[in-house]
């Protein structure tokens, strides 16, 4: 598939994005739909391979990105994260903590390997990542964070239980921070992505034939996930002007269908008028969405 050339005056235009495993998956269609608004990107992730790829991929488009390939589950990593998009581009305007690794099986057989390194890159990558960032935005007088979260930790997702409770730690945090740093005019914000045709949720697809699952199903759950780039506009959208004024929720969307996920505003999905969302749609459905966290 051929890539779209940037465009001019994009909605992003002027802001600096930080976005956590951004060498492949998700993280890479994040950061390729911030270039694509105009948003300077730093692309953190362990590979410095996939990493440099993407930061190739945006400089094709006609965008400017950095790698980073520092750890998130440590405080000194979130660190040089957040340095590397202050030094290249003076600011950091956005904070995507979207970084993860995770060890999956019963959980009665897990080791506690398997739960530290599953806590400590995705919810504790989280902590620090976010903390970081909070600093330097407090001190330029604003910023967005970016919190992914899932589903898993409310649905309960067998040979999932590290994954789903680092990701309801994850749900906490944004919470927390989002009445705490309000006042510096920084939003939180956590995205919760469908089940998304990315390599390790195709695997986890396919691995579901050992659990009873015939292939007509498992083709039926591959043949409705939607692609990286389907879920990726609702970070940018929280990232403008508009989704600025939201702070404290919990949202997921696909191609065409978005949801407000648990307390203040959870109820039935809005869809888009069309296959996919643009920008603008997307707006007007959730602009009536009172900004600011609450304690429901």
């Amino acid at each position: 598939m051929g890539e779209r050339p940037l465009p001019t005056g994009g909605a992003l235009d002027g802001q600096v994005a930080v976005i956590t495993g951004a060498g492949r998956g998700l993280g890479r269609a994040y950061a390729l739909a911030y270039a694509r608004e105009g948003a300077r990107v730093v692309v953190n992730d362990l590979d410095a391979d996939s990493a440099a790829s993407v930061v190739d991929e945006i400089g094709a488009l006609g965008g400017a990105a950095v790698a980073n390939h520092d750890t998130v589950a440590e405080p000194s990593g979130a660190g040089r994260i957040v340095a590397a998009g202050v030094d290249r581009f003076g600011r950091i305007d956005v904070m995507i903590t979207n970084a993860g690794a995770d060890r999956r099986g019963p959980a009665l057989d897990l080791a506690p390997d398997d739960w530290e390194l599953t806590l400590r890159t995705h919810l504790f990558g989280s902590i620090h990542c976010s903390a970081e960032a909070g600093r330097a935005m407090r001190s330029q007088g604003g910023g967005v964070i970016v919190n992914v979260c899932s589903a898993a930790f409310y649905v309960g997702t067998p040979t999932l239980a590290p994954y789903g409770v680092a990701k309801g730690g994850i749900y906490g945090l944004m919470r927390a921070l989002a009445g705490e740093l309000a006042p510096f005019g920084i939003s939180v914000n956590a995205v919760a992505p469908p089940l998304t045709a990315t390599a390790p949720a195709l695997a986890f697809v396919d691995s579901l034939a050992d659990m009873g699952l015939t292939a007509e199903q498992v083709e039926a759950m591959r043949s409705s996930m939607p692609q990286p780039e389907d879920v990726a506009l609702i970070t940018v959208f929280l990232a403008t002007p508009e989704g600025r004024r939201l702070s404290g929720r919990l949202l997921t969307m696909t191609k065409d269908e978005l949801s407000v996920i648990g307390p203040p505003d959870g109820g039935l999905p809005v869809r888009a008028a069309g296959e996919r969302w643009s920008l603008e749609e997307l707006g007007a459905a959730i602009g009536s969405l009172r900004a600011g966290p609450t304690t429901a």
